[in-house]
């Protein structure tokens, strides 16, 4: 077995990993770098537009009147009190600087309203890379610093086990080829995103897991959450799903941008559950976090139901509706468009839909029932009940408003796009101090481990809130303030 030494081992190159290597590049502390993917990054770095953060330069400068007692507050409030205060005071009060930690890291952000159209009026607290494709540029530079440094860089590598006895002795790692490494540490940081990627933990804590659409990053398979439990950690509390969004499948979602199928499932209309019945105002769609909840609330899948005259509409004109993703792909300083159409190749588009199953269509009702195993009763009752909204501009039981009311569903052939709760990742694992080291269950933490990011629990109580980037915020914050940690220990025991 291949051995060599260090002083810290970071697991993990998406926001929370790279911002602990960042620090210990900045302090001039050993370490290495262990990244299962054949590149750095991870959801942060691939698919996070920005960053939640409170009282940076920026706002100041701004005079945004928004800060740490409305965030502590709002956030303890939404999570009803199951919270870990002093770890979301901590994360808080670091966000602002961690605004200037990324112009450093080579990704700036500004400080700008909104990418969802449910929070144009919130307050200015959402920090939007300034430009997504230098982001990924720049993110992909810093291994080069860390290794010109003298640290190790380990892509196609992935953290196994530790030795452990009162205290880290070593991480064993192993690479693409199976071989196994020791590498003698004296901390570890796990920042390896959760576990959406592993299908044992996924179906052991969410029903819905067949239905979802894992989004995520896969290679998060919950390597630190597992290895620190193993050793103690209190493991205890309710899974939360990074649920952002919802979409058909792999092929046709957001981050492609290239289907009219798509383009339809990020609009109010007419929405179904698997028992054939409206479950939530459609104008959720504006809210990515709350959208993604509602799917996850009735079994990760619902169905978009339109008629020929729908599509035939959207084809040839152009609909006062705003597509929810178009604010997304702006830069910084773009203006969107808050109008959906004309789609010329909807009608192709969707032909291709049915043939690979995505959409379902069917000359009557009844028909469409049969197809998708719907109780054909409920189905026209609701339909019946929507389309007589539509009419009367007045939806009396989930009040969507009545601009939104533009499309029946009156007349065959129908069209039924299968939807899946889309997912960035988990957000539960392990819980954890004011220091992000793991603690048992009576409390004590773990000595010389840290966890980060997606892998901790107690920012979150049932599902990810609608503060835009905060997941993301986070995940470069806790990195930043387990690195600092492991310094200071360092230090200590130098003495």
């Amino acid at each position: 077995m291949n051995s060599f030494s260090t002083d810290v081992v970071v697991v993990g190159s998406g926001s929370a990993g790279i911002s602990a290597c960042f620090e210990l590049y900045q302090k001039h502390v050993p370490f290495v770098l262990l990244e299962k993917g054949n590149k750095v990054g991870g959801a942060g770095k691939f698919g996070a537009h920005g960053v939640f953060a409170i009282n940076s330069t920026e706002q100041k400068k701004r005079h945004v009147n928004y800060g740490y007692r409305e965030a502590f507050n709002g956030l303890t409030d939404y999570n009803h009190f199951f919270v870990n205060g002093e770890l979301l005071a901590r994360f808080l009060k670091k966000s602002g600087a961690n605004i200037d930690r990324l112009a450093e890291m080579g990704l700036p952000v500004t400080v700008e309203q909104s990418e969802q159209k449910a929070h144009l009026n919130d307050p200015l607290v959402y920090h939007k890379f300034n430009n997504f494709k230098e982001k990924m540029t720049n993110w992909d530079k810093l291994p080069d610093k860390f290794t010109a440094a003298g640290n190790k860089v380990m892509l196609e590598t992935a953290a196994v086990d530790l030795e452990y006895d009162n205290g880290l002795k070593a991480v064993i790692a192993q690479n693409k080829a199976g071989a196994e490494i020791r590498i003698a540490a004296k901390k570890v940081i796990f920042a390896d995103g959760g576990y959406c990627g592993s299908q044992e933990m996924m179906t052991a804590n969410f029903s819905d897991t067949k239905a979802l659409l894992n989004l995520g990053e896969r290679k998060s398979t919950g390597t630190g959450i597992r290895l620190t439990h193993k050793l103690g950690a209190d493991c205890r509390h309710r899974p939360v799903l990074f649920a952002h969004g919802c979409a058909p499948s792999m092929s046709i979602n957001p981050m492609k941008r290239d289907s009219a199928v798509e383009t339809l499932t990020n609009l109010p209309l007419l929405w179904l559950d698997q028992t054939a019945n409206r479950f939530v105002n459609e104008d959720v769609v504006y809210d990515f976090a709350m959208w993604g909840n509602a799917a996850h609330n009735v079994n990760g899948m619902y169905y978009v139901l339109l008629d020929q005259k729908t599509l035939d509409t959207f084809k040839q004109k152009e609909v006062n509706l705003e597509d929810t993703f178009e604010r997304q792909f702006c830069d910084v300083g773009q203006t969107p468009r808050t109008t959906v159409g004309p789609l010329p190749n909807i009608q192709t588009d969707f032909d291709e839909a049915v043939k690979t199953g995505e959409v379902v269509k069917a000359d009557t009702l009844e028909e469409i029932a049969q197809k998708l195993q719907l109780p054909y009763s409920s189905l026209t009752r609701s339909v019946n009940a929507y389309n007589q909204a539509v009419k009367q501009k007045e939806d009396d039981t989930f009040l969507k408003p009545a601009a939104e009311l533009l499309f029946d569903v009156q007349e065959g052939p129908f069209y039924a796009i299968i939807e899946h709760c889309a997912i960035l990742g988990t957000l539960d694992g392990v819980n954890v101090d004011r220091n992000c080291q793991p603690v048992k269950e009576d409390g004590t933490p773990l000595k010389d481990l840290y966890i980060v990011g997606n892998n901790v629990n107690g920012l979150y109580s049932d599902g990810y809130p609608s503060y835009e980037g905060i997941a993301n915020g986070f995940a470069f914050v806790s990195g930043w303030i387990a690195a600092e940690e492991a310094i200071k220990s360092l230090n200590q025991e130098e003495k």
